[in-house]
Order: structure tokens, then C-alpha cells, then sequence
């Protein structure tokens, strides 16, 4: 990068929690021994997909994989542009049957052992405390892989549509949405047309593990990594997991990827709508950056250098095991996204009930399902919400932790007063009049405040 980079900015956004990396099929890459490719009927065409090391043959996953499904049921010169979406077209018009190329696929990726793979751009990017959330569009689990293989904390592993082997949900575990699927499910996108069905799928708001990653996605901003997509489809996923206009949106999107900077359309459509490209592989002279990174697994070991440079490790905010629900009126979001942002800066997550989410009466049974299962409900009490004509703050999500409350062996509604409403006004319900309410009389120190609550609930941290 050029030195007009603010890594500094970068990392303090990536330690705030407030960045979500998107991985792409870039940075899967396979690290074969020569002599297992030697008896490949396209050997000499599979060399020059990749780079040779004495011992090793390095090449992309995919790549790698689209040579494979030709090697064994194609017949000639491999096909151009030899990808496992082309590959997988002209197969099947010849006969060989999209389940036998699904399973292959699935088995071979899935056979490939720890030392074969090239886990080191994820491990790098999992040691990043701050990547709580990880989105992938890769079939693989290389990523999964990785946090196996550090011991670091397990991980919840959710896919759309929702066919992958999950965990049971733990609040403290980080994210992996796979939203092409996933080989350990019994779906996953090979060609374009699967991937722009599974996009759609991202629009169904009756989809719990939509909610679930639009949730986890709620005013982050996106650092894409390695997903180079045509031109028309980088524009139609950034709207997607953006989930609003691209033209309105008020968060960074950085793009690291691969062939990014071939397109000349594309980075004029990039740059136009203010997002941020990380010069990758060729100089284009519509960029204004001076250092050009090789490919995207460059990047990310520069992104993990320079997050080690900027961060002090004894300062990395700690993480807790609880989760807290923040209730309040449409009218006092302004403050309570600023209650949000000091509890999640502080290591705790937060249910926040964003307007952006509130669809329909699915959308209604995931609060309800929160509310149940967060660890503290705080609702947040002002003349806006006892006052509100549409009550919903009220009737749905007080009455819900109310009644929730008496199922519990301890309290967990921890009320927060905002403004001067008296403590004993009788619109507020009286099971929330009867508790400790904490007035915040001042919203430019929270962080002593959730501190406090930390120290007091003797919350647990989540060991790294």
C-alpha cells in the first residue's frame, strides 16, 4: 500500500469489532507433492496453472479441482476457461450427472489432508481477535480447518440454505456463514447460476440463518478478500450482503481480491461508490495506491503484520461469554445504538433490534427467541416508550422478558433510564418499576458504565 494507507484506522476498526472479512476462492490453495501429479492425462497444462518448488506443487483449489473432474470424466484438451463452472457445464452435457460430480467434488476436497492445504492465510486471519464473524462464498471448509487445527475457540458454522454440519449454538463461539453452501452439507453453488439462487436466497427474510447473519452484519463494514467475481456479479453480492442501496450505504466496503484490478469497469463502478480497492496483481493508472500485492494471501499476511504492529496485545478487549439484549423505542435508537456500541466494544455480543431486520411475523419469533435466550434483557426506559401509541416495545419484548423472568433462577432484566422520566411512574410495568434501574445521566462514558456491569453480573471471558 501506499503510505497514504491508514493501516492505524484499519486495525482500530478491526479491534472495535466492526469489521467482517468475506473470503472468497482465492485463498484456498492446495500444496500437492510433484509426484502425485505426474500421472495427470493434462499434466503439462496443470503445471502451468500453478508454481513448482522443488518438492511442492502449489495451485488454487479450484482450479486444481476443475483439472480433476476433467482428468476423470472429460475426454481431450482441457477446456477454456478451464473453471469448475465450464468443466461442470460441458460434463453434464455430455452425460455425467450433477450428483457424481457433486460427490466427487465433496470427497476429493474432503480427502485432502492438513499438510496438503495451504492453511496459513487463515490461520492468520482467525488470530485476528477482532473477526468475530467470518462470511465465506467458498464450497470448502479450509477455514473450518483452521480453527481446528489452532485450537482456538470453536466455531459455530451456519450455511444458506441451512444443509452444513453445525454445532449446538454457543453465543461465545465465532461465526462462519457460508452463504454458497458447504461440502459438509448436501448442497453447495459449482456454477453461476447455483450462486445467484443462493444470493436470492439471501432476500428471504423467513430464513432464521438470514436473520442470524444480517444480525452479525448490522452496520459492520466488509473487508472482501479474495472473491473475484465477474464484473455484474461483484455488484449484485456487494448489494446483497450489504442489504441496502449501494448508492445510500454508510459503511467501508475494502476490496483485496484477485483479479479486481484486471476490470477496468469494475474498479470505475468500485470507485464511484466510494469503496476502498487494495491494488492486487496488475497497476491500473485509475488507482492511486503505489504497492501492488501479488495476490490476496499477500495481503492478508501484510494484514496480520500490520495488525500486530498497531495492536498491543495486553490491550486487545477481552471477550465474554454473555449476551445482552437491548430493547428500546424507535425514537431513542440514536442512544441506544450508543449503549450498543460500548457493551460490544467492551467483549460482549448484542441482540440489537434494528428496523432493517423487522419483517413480518418470522422476524417477530426470532425476538421472541432472543429474548428467551439472551443472558441480560435491558430495556431501555424514556418518555418515547411508555408513551409509544404502537406499544410494541411494550406488548412484544417487555412483556416477553417479563414473563421469561419468573422461568429464571435470577434476574436478568437490568433496566437503564435515559432520561428524566421518574422511577415510579406507573407506565412502566411494575415487575420493571420493582428492579434496580440505572439512570445514565451522561452517554459520554459508557464504557465505565458497562465495565461496572461487567464487574458486578462477574461475567465470564472467553478464553482465546
Amino acid at each position: 500500500m501506499s503510505n497514504s494507507f491508514n493501516w492505524n484506522a484499519l486495525v482500530q476498526n478491526i479491534n472495535y469489532k466492526s469489521i467482517v472479512p468475506v473470503l472468497g476462492n482465492d485463498i484456498s490453495v492446495v500444496r500437492l507433492k510433484k509426484g502425485s501429479i505426474s500421472n495427470f492425462s493434462n499434466y503439462n497444462a496443470l503445471l502451468e496453472a500453478g508454481q513448482e518448488s522443488e518438492e511442492h506443487f502449489q495451485i488454487n483449489l479450484y482450479k486444481y479441482i476443475a483439472f480433476r473432474l476433467w482428468d476423470i470424466y472429460g475426454n481431450g484438451t482441457v477446456p477454456y476457461p478451464l473453471t469448475i463452472n465450464n468443466v461442470k457445464s460441458i460434463l453434464q452435457k455430455n452425460g455425467t450427472k450433477e450428483n457424481e460430480i457433486n460427490n466427487y467434488i465433496s470427497n476429493s476436497i474432503s480427502n485432502l489432508s492438513d499438510e496438503q492445504i495451504l492453511l496459513e492465510p487463515y490461520k492468520n486471519l482467525i488470530e485476528i481477535s477482532g473477526f468475530e464473524t467470518f462470511i465465506t462464498v467458498n464450497l470448502d471448509n479450509f477455514l473450518k480447518r483452521a480453527f481446528n487445527t489452532e485450537k482456538k475457540l470453536n466455531i459455530f458454522n451456519f450455511s444458506i440454505p441451512a444443509n452444513a454440519v453445525t454445532k449446538e449454538e454457543d453465543r461465545s463461539l465465532k461465526e462462519i456463514y457460508n452463504v454458497m453452501g458447504n461440502i459438509e452439507g448436501t448442497k453447495f453453488a459449482l456454477s453461476d447460476e447455483d450462486a445467484l439462487e443462493y444470493l436470492y436466497k439471501l432476500q428471504d427474510s423467513t430464513d432464521s440463518y438470514v436473520a442470524k447473519l444480517f444480525e452479525a452484519l448490522n452496520r459492520k463494514n466488509i473487508l472482501i478478500i479474495g472473491s473475484s467475481f465477474p464484473d455484474w456479479f461483484m455488484r449484485f453480492f456487494i448489494r446483497s450482503i450489504c442489504h441496502e442501496s449501494i448508492r445510500d450505504c454508510q459503511r467501508a466496503i475494502y476490496v483485496a481480491c484477485d483479479q479486481t484490478c484486471s476490470d477496468i469497469e469494475l474498479i470505475k463502478f468500485l470507485n464511484n461508490n466510494s469503496m476502498k480497492i487494495i491494488p492486487i496483481g496488475i497497476n491500473k493508472t485509475n488507482l492511486s495506491n503505489d504497492y501492488i500485492y501479488k495476490n490476496s494471501i499477500e495481503f492478508i499476511n501484510d494484514l496480520f503484520n500490520q495488525w500486530n504492529k498497531y495492536t498491543n496485545k495486553n490491550d486487545v478487549v477481552p471477550r465474554y461469554k454473555e449476551e445482552v439484549f437491548i430493547s428500546y423505542s424507535r425514537d431513542d435508537k440514536d442512544k441506544a445504538e450508543k449503549l450498543k456500541n460500548a457493551f460490544e466494544r467492551n467483549g460482549l455480543k448484542v441482540f440489537f433490534d434494528d428496523d432493517i431486520l423487522k419483517t413480518g411475523e418470522q422476524f417477530k419469533q426470532v425476538i421472541k427467541e432472543h429474548i428467551k435466550s439472551c443472558d441480560y434483557f435491558l430495556p431501555v426506559i424514556s418518555k418515547n416508550a411508555i408513551e409509544d401509541k404502537s406499544r410494541y416495545v411494550y406488548d412484544q419484548e417487555w412483556k416477553i422478558a417479563i414473563a421469561s423472568e419468573f422461568l429464571n433462577d435470577r434476574n436478568f432484566i437490568r433496566p437503564f433510564l435515559i432520561d428524566d422520566t421518574a422511577l415510579s411512574d406507573t407506565r412502566i410495568p411494575e415487575e420493571i418499576r420493582n428492579l434496580n434501574i440505572t439512570r445514565i445521566t451522561s452517554f459520554n462514558d459508557l464504557s465505565t458504565l458497562v465495565n461496572k456491569f461487567i464487574t458486578e453480573n462477574n461475567l465470564i471471558p472467553v478464553t482465546p
